[in-house]
């Protein structure tokens, strides 16, 4: 069995290789009204748990420096493609081991969207340690091309 540090140094890596992929139940998303905040995507993750009549879907959650890419395990359907500079908050369920959400802008109507999901084989802490090295991915990009722009 690996230690924990070290299935999240391999996941750095895979993050940065746009390799990295865990299984998920997505819950699916709710307007929230706050860009940001532990607190706000717990609750998001309760309230998506609780309607009932939208069933989790089984997918893989595919994390790299560019983007966040929900896909259905089953019919292979392409189910979130976020890109990674409209997320603005991310955070594990500090209630629930396996709930993890982020924040998001809506592109076409500006409103911020929570995406909740349950990890099926790791933890919420996991996933959304891949995706603060992806955050951190994006940014050392984006800094690398406004050198390259300004030189």
């Amino acid at each position: 069995q690996q230690s924990i540090p070290q299935l999240w140094l391999e996941d750095e890596v895979k993050v940065k290789n746009a390799t990295c992929n865990y299984p998920v139940e997505y819950l699916g998303y709710t307007e929230v009204f706050e860009s940001r905040g532990v607190v706000v995507c717990e609750k998001a993750i309760r309230a998506l748990k609780s309607q009932t009549r939208r069933r989790c879907k089984k997918a893989v959650i595919h994390i790299s420096g560019d983007a966040i890419r929900v896909v259905d395990e089953i019919n292979k359907v392409l189910l979130v493609d976020q890109t990674l500079e409209k997320v603005s908050f991310c955070a594990p369920d500090r209630n629930l081991n396996e709930g993890f959400a982020y924040i998001c802008r809506d592109a076409s109507t500006k409103r911020w969207l929570c995406h909740g999901f349950l990890a099926i084989k790791d933890s919420g802490d996991r996933i959304s340690h891949a995706l603060g090295t992806a955050f951190a991915v994006c940014l050392e990009r984006k800094v690398n091309r406004e050198k390259l722009l300004a030189s």
